[in-house]
Order: structure tokens, then C-alpha cells, then sequence
């Protein structure tokens, strides 16, 4: 893996793993659409190689051509929780339509390996449908990926990744929305039902690409064609992990039980699927958590 190209580079986890590739001395090219806010990815990686999609197939081929990549790890995604009328031209475009012309575009191209990202979205229970229309359109790419990889001319894995936490997360989500009210002691909502989850930190997830990249080249009869789970080790809840900020951090979080509301399908029996192997969890969920507040103290 010398030159890699990077889609959703500007995501909290393509942010990290650009950063990754970087310090491995790797060359790394990002796809960005014209009006991407890229200033957190330059701040993390100053030296990256910025290509513009425009939305036609012919800028993808001429960054392809131009950058010559060995493997592209594709993270681009656009995410809606609830189904709205709205939401299903950008869904498909984003989540189908990009990727399509991305995997059109690598079949004469130097790339050799295909990293895609998946979601536990993509399944509402063991062997069932999609939790929602983003986790169908996530599916839909999976079997476009699959037809394209059966032409032979370059190999391909999905990881399925979790819910994902560390330092630095600006997204709305469960762990950043914690974080806030310990600063602010204001009341947090939650749901009032008990949601499964298998968090994972940063560093974790990172590792796992890097790690799929690497088997894909050394072990790819492990890897091609399959979706591998990128979650924690044990189940825990949202209550558990309120408990583990409030023992990391010795400061009470309050709750409101029930103000956060129910989405319109929850999942039912979360689909777990297999991790890659030789691929394990550095850090535990109070280990994770005592390095955000590390990183917070530092940029203090």
C-alpha cells in the first residue's frame, strides 16, 4: 500500500484515517465535492492531495488516472435516521450513485483493493431488512460492489462499522451529547427503552481499515467479498456507558428518561456478524472515554 485514495475524508472517521496513512508516509488523495468544508482534514493533514468530484463519471476516472492508487477506502456517505420524502434523492445519490461511478471508474484503473464501509443499519435484525432507507441504500451498494468485484479486476471487503466515539467528535451523537452535559450540567435526554450497543474507539476502527487493507493483499481469501464487523466486545446500554463518564470523570450526569424521542423502527435483535480476525479492541469503554477528556485537558 503505497498511494491510497480516501472518499468522506472530511468525516470524523475519514478525518482519522487520513491522518493515519499520512504518518505511515503513505500518499494519500482525497475525493471532495465543491462546497466540502475540508478545514478540519487540513488541519489533521496539511499534505493531502485534494481532487474536486463535480459529479461526472469523467472526474473520477481522471483523478484515478492521475493519482494511480494501489487501494481506495471508501467512506463517502450521506446518513438520515428517519425516512422523509426529502432525504431520498440525496440518499441515492450518495450512497449509490457516487459509489457506482467510483467502482466503474477503478475497473480500468491501477486500484487494486476496495475498502468499503457498511453499516448495522443495513439490518434490523438477524438476516433481515434494513433498519431504514439509508441502511437499503447501503445494501443496494453492497451488491453493485459485489458485481463489480466478480469482474476480477480488483478485490474487495465491507466492514460493518458501530457506533464509533473518541476525542474531538463534533457529530450529534450519543457520546459528544455526554460530553456536553458534563461541561454544562445540563439535563440530558434519553430514550426510555434499553438500546444495545457495541461502541468502539477511534483508534480501534482506524486500525481495522488499515488491517483490511493490509489482508487483502497478504491473506485475501479471508477477506474478498465478506462483511466484517467492526464493534465492541460486549454489549452495554446507554445507562452503562452514563455510568462509565460518571465514574471516568467523578461528575453526576442528569437524565431525562424518555424526552429523547423513539425513532419509527428500532432495530430488534442487533445483527453482531463476524470481526476480522487478528483484529482486536485496544481500548475498553472507560479507556476510551478517559482519552477524550485527556485530549480535552491538552487542547486546554
Amino acid at each position: 500500500m503505497e498511494t491510497v485514495v480516501v472518499t468522506g475524508a472530511n468525516s470524523y472517521l475519514g478525518i482519522a484515517l487520513v491522518e493515519r496513512l499520512s504518518q505511515m508516509n503513505i500518499s494519500v488523495h482525497i475525493i471532495a465535492r465543491p462546497k466540502s468544508d475540508i478545514s478540519r482534514l487540513i488541519q489533521r493533514a496539511p499534505n493531502v492531495n485534494i481532487h474536486t468530484y463535480n459529479g461526472k463519471q469523467s472526474s473520477l476516472e481522471k483523478l484515478l488516472e492521475e493519482s494511480h492508487p494501489d487501494t481506495i477506502f471508501h467512506l463517502a456517505g450521506k446518513y438520515y435516521r428517519e425516512d422523509k420524502p426529502e432525504y431520498i434523492t440525496s440518499l441515492i445519490d450518495s450512497n449509490i450513485t457516487f459509489g457506482s461511478q467510483l467502482l466503474l471508474a477503478s475497473l480500468n484503473s491501477s486500484v487494486k483493493n476496495f475498502i468499503n464501509t457498511g453499516s448495522y443499519f443495513q439490518f434490523s435484525g438477524h438476516n433481515e431488512s434494513a433498519v431504514n432507507f439509508y441502511g437499503a441504500t447501503k445494501n443496494s451498494f453492497n451488491e453493485i460492489l459485489n458485481y463489480y468485484s466478480s469482474l476480477e479486476k480488483f478485490l474487495s471487503t465491507t466492514l460493518i462499522i458501530f457506533d464509533t466515539f473518541g476525542p474531538n467528535d463534533w457529530r450529534q451523537k450519543l457520546f459528544h451529547t455526554i460530553t456536553k452535559a458534563i461541561k454544562t450540567n445540563e439535563v440530558m435526554p434519553i430514550p426510555a427503552g434499553n438500546i444495545p450497543m457495541y461502541p468502539v474507539y477511534i483508534t480501534d476502527v482506524i486500525d481495522c481499515y488499515i488491517l483490511a487493507a493490509q489482508k487483502l493483499e497478504s491473506k485475501p481469501n479471508e477477506m474478498i467479498n465478506k462483511c466484517f464487523a467492526v464493534r465492541g466486545d460486549e454489549e452495554t446500554s446507554i445507562h452503562e456507558i452514563i455510568r462509565t463518564f460518571e465514574q471516568v470523570t467523578d461528575k453526576k450526569i442528569y437524565t431525562e428518561i424518555g424526552a429523547w424521542p423513539a425513532s419509527t423502527r428500532e432495530i430488534k435483535n442487533i445483527w453482531l456478524g463476524s470481526t476480522m480476525s487478528d483484529w482486536s479492541l485496544k481500548y475498553n469503554l472507560a479507556e476510551g472515554i478517559k482519552k477524550i477528556f485527556e485530549a480535552h485537558n491538552e487542547g486546554n
